[in-house]
């Protein structure tokens, strides 16, 4: 009975310990240049494609192996089918389920020079249309022609929108103009668990280890 009682705590122990699975909405399909790839020809612009259309207050880079921001802006492109389907999990009457996503929706990044050889990054941040955050980066190696800026060029000091970084964004002034009002809801950290959880875990785990010591003094008599 001792090891049923055991086998049974160890269990719950895994069940609480072990995280849920992630929504994944949004999440990026590909890119080009690819990870980890070699380009070799100096080009306008770099791309990624996503499972859904990013959100307008997408945040993209691109650096230089220096660090230097040599990107201009970002635009949507037409969306296409993806090469092959992508499967993100949806979360349904409290049952993960698995989705096909077979259509991909690019985000075209301009690159107004390439100043140096060695390992670019390409950086992304966005909100899918479920809340979910979507993050990430692309690095690769440019062994090209070296390009100069164009004339005037500043590196661009843009920062994220703070909906983005799940921060409150002040409210915005009133304007007679024309305005765009970015309805983005900040993303609840999925590794940032209340201290419930862990509680929980604990308690749980303090269980399962009393439970063998308990056995183990028994079967020792």
């Amino acid at each position: 009975m001792s090891r049923k009682i055991v086998a049974v705590l160890a269990a719950v122990a895994v069940a609480v310990l072990l995280p849920s699975p992630a929504q994944a909405h949004g999440q990026l399909a590909f890119s080009d240049p690819v990870d980890r790839s070699t380009l070799t020809e100096p080009r306008e612009s770099v791309r990624l494609v996503f499972t859904e259309k990013p959100n307008p207050a997408a945040y993209f880079t691109v650096k230089a192996p220096d660090g230097t921001r040599v990107d201009h802006g970002w635009s949507g492109g037409e969306p296409k089918p993806l090469p092959s389907p992508v499967q993100e999990l949806t979360l349904r009457d409290g049952n993960w389920e698995p989705q096909l996503y077979k259509t991909g929706f690019p985000a075209v990044i301009p690159v107004s020079h390439w100043p140096q050889t060695g390992v670019y990054t390409i950086t992304y941040l966005s909100v899918a249309s479920d809340s979910d955050r979507v993050s990430g980066e692309i690095r690769f190696d440019y062994q090209g022609k070296i390009t100069a800026a164009p004339a005037g060029w500043q590196p661009p000091t843009n920062q994220p929108d703070p909906l983005l970084l799940g921060q409150t964004a002040p409210p915005p002034p009133a304007a007679s103009g024309n305005s765009i009002t970015v309805s983005a809801t900040a993303p609840a950290e999925p590794d940032s668990p209340t201290w419930p959880y862990w509680a929980l875990a604990g308690l749980v785990a303090a269980l399962a280890v009393g439970g063998v010591l308990v056995h183990r003094r028994r079967t020792a008599r």
